[in-house]
């Protein structure tokens, strides 16, 4: 690993960190990883606490386990481990911000610090799974960080009972970030022929997978502020989840690909 990169990647950590007005440790003390865990419950609620031996196991073996905290008051975590499924990478299973502190760079801080220790000790991948349904967790990770999508996964988790995911399916996309490549990609817009594989319903509130067929160009939209729909019109974003996952996987069986995102979605493209 060059040592160049490692050094540069610290110091866009430590910069980012300062922008957020945090200071961001790796824990494995026992007192630590309790308040990590009160601030997942704080979060997503008490499902998603891992036991604090696993923890404790964990930071034991070195995995990366941090705790964002600002003049001492902890605002943001993350979690992960080693993996060596399809390459040896680091698997981000969690980074957490405290409702807040969402949108201040506490997470976009959290992310570039674990890209410097993983750069540090060899590691150039790391790989993790979002809701595709959320048009900022979109943003956040294939714009503003850079990673790319590389499949779709039906109900990854199963019925979860978190704040974020009780009653809904917990379908996913994986993504992966070339963490010795330069942070970040500019939003992309579909082809000027592009079709959306998602259309409106007969009018309706109700969405389907569109007649469109998947191809290099197409766009696959999402709905403004989906958790709000979810509470507001419980039929309307079940519909659109049904639609989004369909359009997904058309798109990776028909062996294409999501090339980036954009102001009107994900844009499809030829396999990466």
């Amino acid at each position: 690993m060059s040592p160049a990169l490692v050094h540069d990647a610290e110091i866009s950590a430590a910069l980012a960190a300062a922008a957020a007005d945090v200071v961001i440790d790796t824990i494995d003390a026992i007192a630590e990883l309790q308040l990590l865990r009160e601030v997942m419950n704080q979060i997503w609620g008490p499902e998603i606490v891992p036991p604090r031996n696993l923890l404790r196991g964990m930071a034991m073996a070195g995995s990366g386990i941090a705790l964002a905290r600002r003049r001492g008051e902890a605002v943001g975590f993350s979690i992960g481990l080693l993996g060596w499924s399809d390459g040896v990478h680091f698997h981000s299973h969690q980074v957490g911000v405290v409702e807040a502190e969402r949108g201040s760079g506490v997470g976009y801080a959290l992310k570039l610090a674990q890209r410097a220790q993983c750069l540090a000790r060899g590691i150039t991948e790391m790989r993790w799974t979002f809701d595709p349904m959320l048009a900022s967790n979109a943003a956040f990770n294939l714009v503003r960080l850079g990673a790319t999508i590389t499949s779709f996964i039906p109900d990854c988790y199963g019925a979860r009972t978190d704040a974020f995911n009780t009653g809904d399916v917990t379908d996913r996309v994986k993504v992966l970030w070339r963490l010795d490549r330069p942070v970040g990609a500019p939003p992309l817009a579909p082809d000027a022929a592009g079709q959306p594989l998602i259309a409106l319903a007969d009018d309706g509130p109700q969405v389907a997978r569109s007649l469109s067929s998947a191809q290099p160009g197409a766009f696959i939209p999402l709905p403004d502020g989906y958790h709000s729909l979810r509470s507001e019109h419980p039929a309307a974003a079940a519909s659109w989840r049904t639609a989004t996952g369909a359009a997904f996987a058309d798109c990776f069986e028909s062996k294409l690909s999501i090339i980036g995102y954009g102001p009107l979605g994900y844009v499809v493209g030829e396999a990466l």
